[in-house]
């Protein structure tokens, strides 16, 4: 069984608000691409996997439906024998993903949204294929909530049906999950805590969406992310993959994986500099074509800068200053700091004379004059000591 890897294809994102159809129709463009030069070379595929994060929310935009939707068409018109695994991810929204599924069934198209489908297996030329999606409490209809539980019970179904059904076949598993294991540190995703990779020991080949990253998780080569096709942030810089897998009649490990790298349409960078640079400079020509997120060090706000810069960067997406300062803008914010606290502290003390002065105001031969007992500067001067920076902490 030859089949493509490929995940979190977010259809529907948005990025600064600028939407990312075409960018996600580059990369489809290229998974058909994929099939056709192996079916000339008559290498042809199997199957497509993709464990999940169809969408990028659960009730997707039109647009990024219609692009789906008009995917899996030219699929099965192209490539009808092609057997296409989809599985919920925690973007997804189960419900509408699951429309119309036993009907796409008949078109080798298997949609996963429910976790009693899980010990479902689905046989192509020897290769027995299991789907987990998105594992949620309850999903079970029993009290398990640890994510590393869940997915416990779900390989545990997979290995009991498939000693029942499908012995001695390799078995390949597709499932959206935050995996972890000896080279691969426990973190959290969101909601999704990570689990144990030691659950998938027993099978031949996992293919794991979620993470955006492409990693290989045990060396191997039974377990991977594919990874995203394209950056869906800025701090994403990894290079994108889409992944070939060639299982064999060995039920314990590939024949043969294969990164393809993927043609991004527009490459993600985050760049840092003054506007002048950016404007007047020919160091930053070659990034003309990429989404830009552009940090200023200017020392003072520039106006309409984003605007101007889009002359020349027409997918600059983000113009901000950088809230580090320079050692010397530091030293002048402190300065002025200094000088208006000085200044508001003068007119208090004016205020409060005035107002002294005011309240100590008595009569004496027809005129108004201070007090005896007034003594002013005295009180000033505590005044001034009580709200000094060794008395009081901003």
């Amino acid at each position: 069984m030859k089949f493509l890897h490929t995940g979190d294809w977010h259809l529907g994102k948005t990025l600064y608000d600028v939407s990312l159809i075409e960018d996600q129709k580059h990369f489809i463009n290229q998974v058909l691409e994929i099939f056709s030069d192996a079916e000339k070379n008559e290498e042809p595929y199997d199957a497509l996997i993709i464990p999940g994060d169809i969408y990028d929310r659960s009730v997707p935009s039109v647009a990024a439906v219609k692009l789906f939707n008009n995917f899996l068409n030219e699929m099965n018109d192209r490539f009808p024998n092609i057997h296409i695994f989809i599985l919920a991810g925690n973007h997804d929204g189960p419900d509408r993903m699951s429309f119309a599924s036993e009907f796409l069934e008949k078109s080798n198209i298997h949609i996963c949204t429910d976790a009693q489908k899980i010990p479902q297996a689905v046989v192509i030329n020897g290769v027995a294929v299991y789907q987990i999606p998105f594992l949620i409490p309850g999903c079970f209809k029993d009290e398990l909530k640890e994510q590393n539980e869940l997915y416990k019970r779900a390989t545990e179904m997979i290995a009991e049906s498939h000693e029942k059904n499908h012995h001695g076949l390799p078995l390949v598993v597709c499932a959206h999950a935050t995996v972890f294991g000896a080279d691969n540190p426990e973190l959290s995703v969101g909601t999704a805590a990570s689990i144990d990779q030691s659950l998938f020991d027993g099978f031949t080949y996992t293919a794991l969406g979620h993470i955006h990253k492409f990693q290989r998780l045990s060396r191997d080569d039974k377990m991977f992310y594919s990874g995203s096709p394209i950056a869906y942030t800025f701090d994403d810089d990894a290079p994108k993959f889409f992944l070939s897998v060639e299982i064999g009649s060995d039920a314990t490990k590939p024949e043969r994986t294969e990164k393809i790298p993927v043609d991004v349409l527009h490459p993600l960078i985050r760049l840092k500099g003054k506007f002048e640079d950016f404007r007047s400079s020919s160091d930053y020509e070659k990034y003309k074509n990429y989404y830009i997120e552009i940090k200023s060090t200017d020392a003072t706000p520039v106006q309409n800068a984003k605007q101007l810069l889009r002359e020349k960067y027409p997918h600059l997406l983000s113009f901000v200053r950088d809230k580090i300062l320079s050692m010397e803008e530091n030293a002048n914010f402190a300065e002025r700091k200094r000088i208006l606290k000085e200044n508001k502290q003068k007119a208090e003390i004016e205020l409060l004379k005035k107002f002294l002065e005011e309240i100590y105001i008595e009569e004496k031969d027809g005129k108004k004059v201070l007090a005896e007992n007034a003594k002013i500067p005295e009180k000033l001067k505590l005044f001034e000591e009580f709200f000094s920076d060794e008395t009081i902490q901003e």
